[in-house]
């Protein structure tokens, strides 16, 4: 279970991975750890703010996510 502090890997669909592969760049990423929830109005999906091991720090669905093993 994803939660506040889980180590975690992104994992994009692979449709996404087809459409945007110059955009979809996951090395050098993983792992990242997880800051917060993203609390916010007019959706039910499970959104967290992640710090990668990159330094970059972004927004992703739930469901590109994983516990990094």
């Amino acid at each position: 279970m994803v939660k506040i502090g889980s180590l975690v890997r992104y994992v994009p669909s692979a449709s996404a991975t087809f459409k945007w592969e110059e955009y979809v760049k996951t090395e050098g990423r993983d792992p990242g750890i997880v800051l917060r929830e993203i609390d916010e109005k007019g959706t039910t999906t499970r959104r967290f703010e992640v710090r990668w091991q990159n330094g970059k720090v972004t927004e992703e669905w739930i469901s590109f996510l994983e516990i990094f093993e």
